[in-house]
C-alpha cells in the first residue's frame, strides 16, 4: 500500500507543480521531498500535502489541476495514514463517489461564470441545515 499511496502522492506534486515557476516551483520541490519522507514518517505525508496547497495557491493553476491535486491529496492521504493494510477497506465506494462529487462541483463553480450576489446570504443557512440533517440520526429522543 506504501507504493500506491506513494503514486498518489507524485501525482498529487505533479498536478500542482505543471503550472508552477518562482516560489510555487520550490513549494512543489518541498512537497516532493515530503512525498519521499512519507514512505518512512507518516507525518512528512501531511507536509507534502500542505506544500502542494502552498504551489497551488501560489501559481493560480487551472481548476482542473487544482481537483486533480486534490484528489490525489484526499487519496494520499487516505491510504497513508490508514491502519489497515488493504486499499480496498479505505477507498471505499462512498467516499470515492463524495471526493469526486465535491471536486465536480468546485471545478464547475471555478469554471462557470455565474454571478449569484444571494449565495453568501444562504450559505450559512445551508450549512446549518446540512448539519442538522447529518447529526439527526445520532440525536436520541431521551426517553
Amino acid at each position: 500500500m506504501r507504493v500506491l499511496s506513494l503514486a498518489f502522492g507524485l501525482l498529487m506534486v505533479a498536478a500542482g507543480a505543471v503550472q508552477s515557476s518562482g516560489p510555487a516551483l520550490l513549494a512543489a520541490g518541498v512537497a516532493l521531498l515530503a512525498v519521499l519522507a512519507g514512505v518512512a514518517f507518516r507525518g512528512a505525508a501531511a507536509v507534502g500535502v500542505l506544500a502542494t496547497a502552498g504551489a497551488l495557491a501560489l501559481s493560480a493553476p487551472s481548476p482542473v489541476l487544482a481537483a486533480l491535486a486534490g484528489m490525489s491529496a484526499l487519496v494520499y492521504l487516505m491510504l497513508r495514514y490508514a491502519s489497515t493494510g488493504d486499499a480496498a477497506a479505505v477507498l471505499t465506494v462512498p467516499t470515492m463517489l463524495g471526493a469526486l462529487g465535491f471536486s465536480a462541483i468546485a471545478v464547475v463553480g471555478a469554471t462557470v461564470p455565474l454571478s449569484l450576489p444571494w449565495v453568501p446570504l444562504i450559505a450559512p443557512l445551508a450549512v446549518v441545515a446540512l448539519y442538522v440533517v447529518g447529526v439527526d440520526r445520532y440525536v436520541g429522543d431521551g426517553r
